[in-house]
C-alpha cells in the first residue's frame, strides 16, 4: 500500500513539474500581471537578448519633438476586448519610423500605442504586431491592420472596395464567417467587425467655434 502511494504522488508531482516547464515556455502565459497574453518579447530567435528587446525598438531620443514628420490630433474611438478608449490622441510620425498614438483622457495624457518595425506597444505592454492585433481583432486580423486604419489605407487588400461620391470609400466583406464594414472619407475612418462589434473610429479633431457649425462625433453603423 505505501508503495502505491509513494508511486501515486511521484507521477502527480511530476505532471506538475511537466505543467508547470510548459507554462514557462508560454511567453503569453508567463506574464501573471498581464491578463491579456500581451507580453514584452525579450529577443528574437537566434539573436541576443540586447538585439531584441524592446528597448532597442523604441528609444526616447527618437521621440523628441525635432524627429516629428507629423503630428495631428484625432478623435478616436476604440471597442476591443482587450483595450477600449474613447477620447483625444495626437498621432505622430517620426524620422526612424515609428508612429505613435499618445492617448488622452480629460486633458491628461494616459500613455500611447507605438508601432514600429514589426512591434507594438499598447501602454506598457509590448509584443509583435500579430499577436496584439489578434489580441484586438480576434481571427478576422492580421499584424498592420490597426496601423492601417489609423492612415485610412486599403485594408484586407482593397477586398470588396467601392468609391462613391466625394471620395467615400467602402468596403464591405465576409471574412471567415464574419461581416466586415470599412468607411473612410476626408476627416473620417471607421472599421466595424458587424458580427463581434470591435470597432475603431478615427476622426479628424476640429476645434469647435460658434460659427463652425463642426461637431467632433464619430459615425457607427448599427
Amino acid at each position: 500500500m505505501y508503495k502505491v502511494f509513494v508511486k501515486s504522488a511521484g507521477i502527480c508531482i511530476l505532471g506538475m513539474l511537466m505543467v508547470a516547464c510548459s507554462w514557462k515556455e508560454d511567453p503569453e502565459l508567463a506574464n501573471q500581471k498581464n491578463p491579456d497574453g500581451i507580453y514584452y518579447p525579450t529577443s528574437n530567435p537566434g539573436t541576443s537578448s540586447n538585439q531584441g528587446s524592446v528597448d532597442s525598438v523604441f528609444t526616447p531620443q527618437e521621440q523628441e519633438p525635432q524627429n516629428i514628420i507629423t503630428s495631428n490630433v484625432k478623435l478616436i474611438y476604440i471597442n476591443t476586448a482587450p483595450f477600449k478608449f474613447y477620447d483625444y490622441a495626437r498621432l505622430n510620425t517620426y524620422q526612424s519610423g515609428l508612429v505613435k498614438l499618445e492617448l488622452f483622457k480629460y486633458a491628461q495624457t494616459i500613455g500611447s500605442i507605438r508601432i514600429k518595425a514589426g512591434r507594438m506597444c499598447v501602454l506598457t505592454e509590448c509584443s509583435y504586431k500579430w499577436p496584439i492585433s489578434k489580441k484586438f481583432f480576434g481571427k478576422v486580423s492580421y499584424g498592420d491592420l490597426f496601423e492601417d486604419i489609423l492612415f485610412a489605407r486599403d485594408i484586407f487588400g482593397g477586398k470588396g472596395k467601392q468609391v462613391g461620391p466625394g471620395g467615400i470609400a467602402v468596403q464591405r466583406f465576409q471574412q471567415s464567417g464574419e461581416m466586415i464594414y470599412y468607411e473612410r472619407k476626408p476627416g473620417h475612418t471607421l472599421f466595424k467587425n458587424m458580427s463581434t462589434g470591435v470597432t475603431i473610429g478615427v476622426d479628424d479633431y476640429n476645434p469647435l467655434s460658434p460659427d463652425n457649425g463642426v461637431q467632433n462625433s464619430l459615425k457607427i453603423p448599427q
